[in-house]
């Protein structure tokens, strides 16, 4: 096997990921506020809206898993140019849908090419960090995201009101296709001998092994498993704090127009935390140590948020929550593309988005349903605020990640 680098790693490509990354969430941010209006125009019940958000969800997690596979097989370029060109046409088509049934296969359809380009662009986003700055890079690669959570709720947003929905929906396809452009010029595949694969950790998981017990060995490796519980729990928490986080500004008084604002606050800081020094961190001291720190940070901003007694407090407690998702996604994102080698690193975050889109998908009808079970069980007498659950998650997941952390470098078994 070869030596060399077939395409180089300039910073022209490193751009290039970037910008890929950042298109290919302004997709998923931008339509969260617009699918369920647009929807409810085709005469959708609340059930029918309900099938249209989470028909995306259902078919992202094993298209997650196929994307990873593909990325490895045939390419990063490829994949991420065949995500980002399906996701266009299954946006494009959202416009053109007439009932509430062809709308929700559309967007069934949407959520495998969204699945696929998301795997595919982490991988092409890990390919271009080393292994002394996996922390670093993903901080600079998550505040791209976070910026992508605060530019595009507002812009559909404000085109929505302008325009109407059928526009938002040609704007993102318009960016998708910019996005399949970008990676067709500036993106090439790296080609590495694993021997000297500058972006994987010392024990990671190449392709030695055959391509089925690749990923198996990925999902097996504790850091990894470490990384997915923490991930699934994060991402548990913010599916709950989009759920009920309004709700709960409104029981304090606060207008519609101030829920934004809650969550640019935890966007913002988010993007802060993680273009600061912090997550280099990661590369010095491993990802266990920040991933738990930041679990603890948002379990403490989810009791805040219960007890906050004002719109201000409450805004507080919402960057607070920031604060934890800045520290987490850079020790996560960087322990998982630390665990592959350039040849494995595909099935490495297709296990990554797989375990992110369980989190969201699970978390607030958990939540929720818990919190209806304890008004049934006592008569309607006590309640359970779903964000309880959502911080206990966060807790837990903090103990057993630092435990099972501790037990691995006293040469115990990590995992029971």
């Amino acid at each position: 096997m070869s030596t060399s680098i077939a395409r180089p790693v300039t910073r022209v490509s490193v751009t290039a990921a970037g910008v890929a990354l950042f298109l290919s969430f302004m997709d998923v941010a931008a339509l969260l506020p617009t699918v369920a209006p647009h929807v409810r125009g085709l005469g959708a019940s609340a059930t029918g809206v309900g099938l249209a958000v989470g028909a995306y969800s259902a078919t992202n997690l094993p298209a997650n898993i196929l994307g990873g596979i593909l990325i490895d097989r045939i390419g990063r370029r490829r994949v991420t140019i065949l995500g980002f060109l399906l996701a266009a046409v299954a946006v494009l088509g959202y416009s053109l849908a007439t009932t509430v049934g062809g709308f929700i296969a559309i967007r069934a359809t949407h959520g495998i090419a969204g699945g696929i380009l998301v795997t595919a662009v982490f991988a092409v986003a890990g390919d271009r960090t080393r292994a002394g700055r996996a922390g670093r890079s993903f901080g600079r690669f998550g505040a791209l995201i976070g910026a992508a959570w605060v530019i595009g709720p507002a812009l559909a947003g404000a085109v929505r009101q302008t325009a109407g929905t059928d526009v938002v929906f040609q704007m993102i396809a318009v960016l998708l296709l910019i996005g399949a452009i970008v990676t067709a010029v500036f993106i090439h595949d790296v080609v590495r001998d694993e021997s000297e694969d500058p972006t994987a950790g010392d024990d990671a998981v190449g392709e030695e092994l055959s391509r089925g017990r690749a990923m198996r060995e990925l999902a097996a490796r504790p850091a990894v498993r470490r990384a997915l519980v923490a991930t699934i729990a994060w991402m548990a928490s913010v599916s709950i704090l989009a759920a009920f986080l309004p709700e709960t500004a409104e029981a304090l008084g606060a207008p519609a127009s101030a829920v934004g604002g809650l969550f640019t606050a935890y966007a913002v800081m988010a993007g802060l935390m993680m273009l600061s020094p912090l997550s280099g961190r990661v590369d010095r001291h491993g990802a266990d140590g920040m991933i738990a720190i930041g679990l603890v940070i948002i379990a403490v901003a989810l009791v805040a948020m219960i007890a906050a007694p004002d719109l201000t407090a409450l805004i507080l407690a919402s960057a607070l929550f920031g604060t934890g998702y800045g520290l987490i996604f850079p020790a996560v994102t960087g322990a998982i593309s630390l665990a592959a080698t350039t040849r494995t690193r595909g099935r490495a975050f297709g296990l990554f988005n797989a375990a992110f889109s369980v989190g969201l998908a699970l978390g607030a009808p958990f939540a929720g349903g818990l919190a209806d079970a304890v008004v049934r069980v006592s008569g309607g007498i006590d309640q359970l605020d779903p964000f309880v659950p959502a911080a206990a998650l966060c807790l837990v997941a903090a103990l057993w990640i630092t435990g099972a952390s501790r037990r691995e470098r006293r040469g115990a078994p990590a995992e029971h």
